[in-house]
């Protein structure tokens, strides 16, 4: 994916184990600008050909990076906001389809 814009919606490659309830895992993004882990809500969780991918939505981009919203409740960063490299992004992040 060449472009990102504001608004858009994102699936970002993480490592996913359950979480302390039912509805919910616990999410470790490893991207180049460090780790990101939290809790968030199963739903919010895509499995594609053996991978897992948390949805988020794109806040803002710039020539060298990427700004995305998270959903749920995460350690590692405020108010659920991670920044990674535009090369990150294009090289890791899917455009959600449409379900």
């Amino acid at each position: 994916m060449a472009q990102f814009k504001r608004g858009q919606i994102v699936n970002i490659p993480c490592n996913i184990q359950q979480g302390a309830f039912p509805h919910e895992v616990l999410v470790t993004i490893h991207s180049d600008r460090g780790v990101v882990s939290g809790f968030v809500d199963s739903s919010s969780v895509i499995r594609q050909k053996g991978r897992a991918y948390v949805q988020g939505v794109v806040i803002g981009a710039s020539g060298d990076s990427v700004q995305v919203r998270l959903p749920g409740s995460f350690f590692t960063t405020a108010a659920g906001l991670t920044t990674v490299s535009s090369g990150w992004a294009r090289d890791n992040l899917m455009e959600a389809r449409a379900q």
